[in-house]
């Protein structure tokens, strides 16, 4: 299991190693940069950032065309990258869970959360992922401003290997702060009606006993092997509630009704980032011109008419 002591250990090694590379070295293919940041107008609290260098130096995007990948080893994965990406391995229940630096950043200690990376796991989340990243989350003492996210294939994935995403994100996002409505038993909520987007969401308490903790956990991952079944792509946020007093985690599930297979870095891609509303774009255009109608917009295009289905999943008693 990971302690809090060792959690707040391993993140402020995190940051400390992190910010060396990216001072001292070149191991990233750029040095962060964002030129620009607001809020677009509006009431729902959409954060956007200009970084130009991600669009034009990261890494060309694998097309993943299952929700059922197979690891490809000739491929490029994680088991090839220099040994100085590699910031620390965690040990965690029996597996070792590899942190690596993202190359081409959004925000500052950008880093990826790579579970088993010598077995070759595809990007599919495993159960013993869902553990971690929970248990990791709800043990960081400060507010540092650390979310995990993920892309399953379909969804926006750049790379056919397991792995989620650290990201450090101070500000408020329009998702922090979006009305619940309880869905069923076991804290499993979906967006109130009233905001412009829809996903499910699970709350993990830390007071939670630890049957609690696990059959949550289960019941999310049989969510999202449901999904992979049902060839239906999804994104993952994960946040610690932003209320000071309520030691909580946050997992929201945004299932998508479209395959995006190949981003489109002329525009605004829509990740597990922009469907909690964080939008880095690369293009100063754009930047500029950006509004919150016409971001909530691509991600209804997203999620399509796909709800209904998912909202008859829980009625029909499967959690």
């Amino acid at each position: 299991m990971l302690s809090k002591n060792k959690v707040n250990h391993y993140v402020g090694e995190v940051m400390r190693r992190w910010q060396k590379l990216h001072e001292t070295s070149n191991t990233f293919a750029y040095q962060l940069n964002v030129q620009e940041s607001k809020y677009l107008e509006g009431s729902n609290c959409i954060y956007s950032e200009l970084n130009p260098e991600r669009t034009t130096l990261r890494r060309a995007p694998q097309v993943i065309q299952s929700l059922n990948p197979v690891f490809e080893e000739n491929k490029f994965n994680f088991k090839k990258i220099p040994q100085q990406e590699l910031l620390m391995i965690l040990p965690y229940d029996g597996i070792e869970v590899s942190i690596i630096i993202n190359k081409s950043p959004l925000t500052l200690y950008h880093s990826l959360i790579c579970p088993d990376v010598q077995n070759g796991l595809a990007q599919r989340v495993t159960l013993d992922t869902l553990r971690f990243c929970r248990d990791f989350l709800l043990s960081i003492e400060d507010d540092r401003g650390f979310r995990i996210g993920y892309n399953s294939p379909g969804a926006l994935a750049s790379v056919n290997h397991l792995h989620m995403h650290l990201i450090n994100i101070e500000k408020d996002l329009y998702i922090d702060n979006a009305e619940l409505d309880t869905l069923c038993e076991d804290d499993v909520f979906r967006l109130n009606s009233s905001m412009p987007t829809q996903a499910v969401c699970w709350i993990f308490n830390q007071r939670d006993s630890v049957t609690q903790m696990e059959n949550k956990t289960r019941k999310l991952y049989e969510f999202l092997e449901w999904l992979c079944t049902e060839n239906t792509p999804h994104n993952i946020f994960m946040t610690p509630d932003r209320v000071k007093s309520q030691k909580r985690l946050k997992i929201f599930i945004y299932p998508r009704e479209n395959f995006c297979v190949v981003k489109d870095f002329k525009a605004f891609n829509v990740g597990f980032c922009e469907m909690s509303g964080y939008v880095p774009v690369g293009d100063k255009q754009l930047f500029d011109q950006l509004t919150e109608t016409q971001v909530f917009k691509r991600i209804d295009e997203e999620i399509g008419l796909i709800f209904p289905k998912i909202i008859n999943y829980f009625e029909s008693g499967r959690t």
